[in-house]
C-alpha cells in the first residue's frame, strides 16, 4: 500500500509539474504575442504616420491595405494570433480558470486572424467592408467580455479596475467611431489592446503561479 501511494504521489507531482510548466510557457507566449504586436505596429506607424496621426484618424486596417506597410501589419496581427493560439493549447486540465483562459485565447486568436484576412479585401466593395467591420466588432466583444471575466478572477484591486475601465472606455470609443460619431479609431484600438494585454498577462501569470489541485491518492493495494 505504501509503495502504491508513493507511485501515485510521484505521478501526481509529475502531472502538477507539467501543468505548471505548460502554464508558464503559455504566459510567455502571450507576452511574446503582445510585444511583437506592439513592435510591428510601431514599425507601421513609423513607415507611414499619416494614416493615424491626423485629426480624422484611421484605424490599423489602413496599414494592411498599403504596400509600404502591409508586411509589418501582417506580422503584427499574425504573431498575435499565433502566439495566442499556442498559449491556448497549453491550458489543459480541469481547472476552471485554465479552461476559461483556453476558451478566451482561442476566441481571441481566431477573431484576430479573421480581422487580418478581412483587411486585405475590405476595400474592394461595400459587402466586404461591412464584413470587416463586423469582425472588428466581434473582436471588441471578445476583448470586452474576456476582460470582465478576468477581472472577476482577481481580488479587488484598483490597478486591475483601472485597466478594465480604460479598456472598456476604449471599446466604447471604437464602437462610436465605427458608427461615425467619433474619429479616434487608432487611439481607441491601441488603448484597448494595451489595457487588455496587461489584464491578460497578469491573469496568465497568476494562473501559472497557482498550483493546480492534485487528484486524491487512492489505495490501490488489495
Amino acid at each position: 500500500m505504501l509503495q502504491a501511494n508513493r507511485r501515485a504521489s510521484r505521478r501526481g507531482a509529475n502531472s502538477t509539474g507539467r501543468a505548471l510548466s505548460d502554464r508558464a510557457r503559455a504566459s510567455s507566449y502571450v507576452v511574446r504575442g503582445e510585444i511583437t504586436f506592439l513592435f510591428f505596429t510601431a514599425v507601421s506607424v513609423a513607415l507611414h504616420p499619416g494614416f493615424v496621426l491626423k485629426r480624422n484618424e484611421g484605424g490599423m486596417s489602413d496599414y494592411g491595405s498599403h504596400i509600404k506597410t502591409v508586411v509589418p501589419y501582417t506580422l503584427a496581427l499574425l504573431c498575435l494570433a499565433l502566439y495566442s493560439h499556442r498559449a491556448a493549447l497549453l491550458y489543459r486540465g480541469g481547472d476552471e480558470r485554465a479552461k476559461g483562459l483556453r476558451t478566451l485565447l482561442r476566441a481571441y486568436s481566431a477573431v484576430v486572424f479573421f480581422v487580418l484576412l478581412s483587411t486585405y479585401v475590405y476595400t474592394l466593395n461595400s459587402v466586404l467592408k461591412d464584413l470587416h467591420f463586423a469582425v472588428g466588432t466581434a473582436l471588441i466583444v471578445v476583448v470586452g467580455v474576456g476582460s470582465l471575466w478576468m477581472y472577476r478572477q482577481w481580488p479587488a484591486s484598483k490597478g486591475v479596475g483601472l485597466l478594465l475601465f480604460i479598456q472598456l472606455v476604449a471599446d466604447v470609443l471604437s464602437l462610436l467611431t465605427v458608427v461615425g460619431m467619433l474619429h479616434v479609431l487608432f487611439l481607441s484600438e491601441i488603448l484597448a489592446n494595451v489595457a487588455f494585454a496587461a489584464i491578460l498577462i497578469g491573469t496568465c501569470r497568476r494562473v501559472a503561479a497557482d498550483e493546480p489541485s492534485s487528484p486524491p491518492l487512492r489505495d490501490t493495494a488489495s
